[in-house]
C-alpha cells in the first residue's frame, strides 16, 4: 500500500472511531447504560425479509447449530425483561443473502431500548443524534398511508384484495398469486425512490407490525430514511406475549425457522418501553458523502478476498 493510501485509510478510521465515540457519548450522556450480548445464539431472529446465517458447531462430540443475531433485539429484550432499564449496544450483526451497494452480510448496528418511552420520543433522540452526526436539524414525518397515495398513487389497505386492485390500477406490476406481504414489499421499494431529504415513514399497517405495539389499525412503528438510504427502524414495544406469540409463530411456520420460547415468555416481565436500530455502516456513509459501501475502504481490510467487491 502506497504512503498516501495509508493516510488516507487511517485517516477514515480515525473518522470512524470518532463517529462511534460521539454515538457512546450521545448515550451515556441521556443516561443509557451500554451492554453486551451473544453475536452467538440457540435460535435465529424472525424478521420478515432478513435471513439469518446458521453455525454448525462441535461441542464436546456433539453437532449443534447455532445462529449469528440479524440484531441483538432478542437478547437485549431478555436484558430487559429483567434490568428494566435504558440500555444501548454498539455491535456486529449478519445476515445470509445481502451484498450490494447498500447491503453487506456483516455490518455495525446500533440499538436502543428506552423504559417508558414510545415511538415518537425515539423519533425525537433519533433527531438529536443525527444532528450531532451529520448535522441533520430537520427530519419530516409522514405516514406509511399518505406516503402511498403522495408518491405513488395507491390507497394502502390490510386487505391483500384492496390493495393488489389499488397497486394494478396504479399501473404496477402485480400478480394474481402475490400475498399482501409481496405487494406491500414491492411497493415500499418504489416508495424509496422518492423520499428526499431525511424523512421518517411512520404509522405502518397492521400485516407489517413486526413486533410493534398496534393502536387503532396502524402500528405504532417507523422507519428512517436520508435520501432515500433507509438508516434506522424503531417502534412502540407490543409486551403482551399472547400477540407476540402469535405474530412470530406466523413469521417461524412460513419460514420453517425455530421459535425461542425464552424470548417469548420474557415479554411477561417486560416494562412498557420502545426501542430502534441503526445501521451504522449506512450512516456513515452518509456521513463521508459516499454512495456506496464500496467506498468505504475499511471493507479492503475487513474482506482481503474481495467478497463486498
Amino acid at each position: 500500500m502506497e504512503d498516501s493510501e495509508a493516510r488516507e485509510l487511517l485517516e477514515l478510521i480515525k473518522d470512524w472511531e470518532d463517529f462511534i465515540d460521539r454515538i457512546r457519548s450521545f448515550f451515556k450522556g441521556r443516561g443509557y447504560t451500554e451492554v453486551f450480548t451473544p453475536i452467538l445464539n440457540p435460535y435465529p431472529n424472525l424478521d420478515t425479509n432478513v435471513e439469518p446465517v446458521p453455525v454448525e458447531l462441535n461441542l464436546r462430540g456433539r453437532k449443534k447449530r447455532f445462529w449469528l443475531h440479524t440484531s441483538p433485539e432478542y437478547s437485549m429484550k431478555k436484558l430487559l425483561a429483567k434490568v428494566k432499564a435504558d440500555i444501548f449496544q454498539i455491535t456486529k450483526v449478519f445476515r445470509d443473502g445481502e451484498l450490494s451497494r447498500l447491503h453487506r452480510p456483516e455490518f455495525t448496528m446500533l440499538e436502543w431500548y428506552k423504559v417508558g418511552g414510545d415511538y415518537g420520543l425515539l423519533m425525537e433522540e433519533v433527531q438529536h443524534l443525527l444532528r450531532g452526526l451529520l448535522s441533520v436539524e430537520e427530519v419530516k414525518r409522514i405516514s406509511v398511508e399518505e406516503a402511498f397515495k403522495t408518491f405513488l398513487g395507491i390507497e394502502l389497505s390490510d386487505s391483500r384484495e384492496d390493495l393488489y386492485e389499488s397497486m394494478r390500477k396504479a399501473g404496477y406490476e402485480v400478480d394474481k398469486e402475490d400475498s399482501w406481504e409481496e405487494l406491500f414489499f414491492r411497493a415500499f421499494i418504489e416508495l424509496e425512490k422518492h423520499l428526499k431529504g431525511a424523512v421518517f415513514l411512520t404509522d405502518f399497517p397492521k400485516p407489517a407490525a413486526a413486533l410493534a405495539k398496534i393502536k387503532g389499525n396502524r402500528a405504532e412503528r417507523f422507519e428512517l430514511f436520508i435520501d432515500g438510504v433507509e438508516v434506522a427502524n424503531g417502534w412502540t414495544e407490543e409486551t403482551n406475549g399472547r400477540e407476540v406469540r402469535a405474530r412470530l409463530i406466523k413469521e417461524a411456520k412460513a419460514r420453517r425457522l425455530p421459535l425461542d420460547e425464552s424470548f417469548i415468555e420474557a415479554h411477561s416481565s417486560m416494562p412498557d418501553s420502545a426501542g430502534c436500530s441503526v445501521g451504522l455502516d449506512r450512516l456513515f456513509l452518509l456521513r463521508r458523502g459516499a454512495n456506496s459501501l464500496d467506498q468505504l475502504k475499511m471493507s479492503d481490510v475487513l474482506d482481503p478476498d474481495g467478497l463486498h467487491n
